[in-house]
């Protein structure tokens, strides 16, 4: 097995990421970077109310932050394996792109968006050695966003969740068209929280990890 590995692990709102990522660090004995955002992003309320004028900007500051807390990644590489959850794919690949496809950001914002973070990322960490995805479908997300009661959580709905849920299918076809490895866990079936399913998690990411 290669001695240090960078994982990622990505999913909708309230699919378990945080808890994944936790538990990997902790049993793999890799360090933790949370790049999953809580922080007060300046754009955020001026977005809500005219989101085509201000998602760029919104989605690009989420970006900054998540870039750096990423900024020391290679070198914790070198002297140890890195967990990270969230991460760049969840803000280009799923939340910006999402505002692609919804009509809220132009194609020209989209493509310059993806071209800087893409640039942005070269320059602190290559690919990652895994990309987790966490599965569930909107009714288990909607639930559990319920049952963890985050005000900032309460205006999401059905259809948004659908379709960052497809943002993520999207992410995965294009992960494999390039050959990456790629675990598609079902979030739904199994829940990390309880040990027997932690346990199934955690063979299934030995697994391709020893491969």
């Amino acid at each position: 097995m290669k001695k240090h590995f960078h994982i990622a692990v990505l999913g909708n709102i309230a699919s378990g990421k945080t808890t994944a990522s936790g538990l990997l660090a902790q049993k793999l004995k890799a360090e933790l970077l949370d790049a999953d955002l809580f922080e007060e992003n300046p754009f955020l309320q001026m977005y809500v109310n005219d989101r085509p004028r201000w998602s760029f900007a919104t989605e690009l500051y989420f970006t900054k932050a998540r870039l750096k807390k990423l900024a020391n990644l290679k070198k914790i590489l070198q002297t140890n394996s890195v967990v990270v959850d969230s991460g760049l794919y969840m803000s280009a690949w799923v939340y910006a792109k999402n505002h692609l496809k919804q009509g809220t950001m132009t194609a020209a914002e989209w493509q310059f968006y993806l071209d800087l973070t893409e640039d942005m990322k070269k320059n602190i960490y290559d690919d990652e050695d895994l990309v987790i995805i966490l599965k569930a479908p909107p009714e288990t997300l909607l639930r559990r966003i319920k049952e963890r009661g985050r005000d900032f959580e309460k205006a999401y709905d059905k259809e948004y969740l659908l379709q960052l849920n497809d943002r993520l299918n999207e992410l995965s076809e294009k992960l494999r068209s390039e050959q990456r490895k790629i675990l598609e866990f079902d979030a739904n079936k199994y829940d990390v929280r309880r040990d027997r399913d932690a346990n199934i998690f955690l063979k299934s990411v030995k697994a391709l990890l020893k491969n």
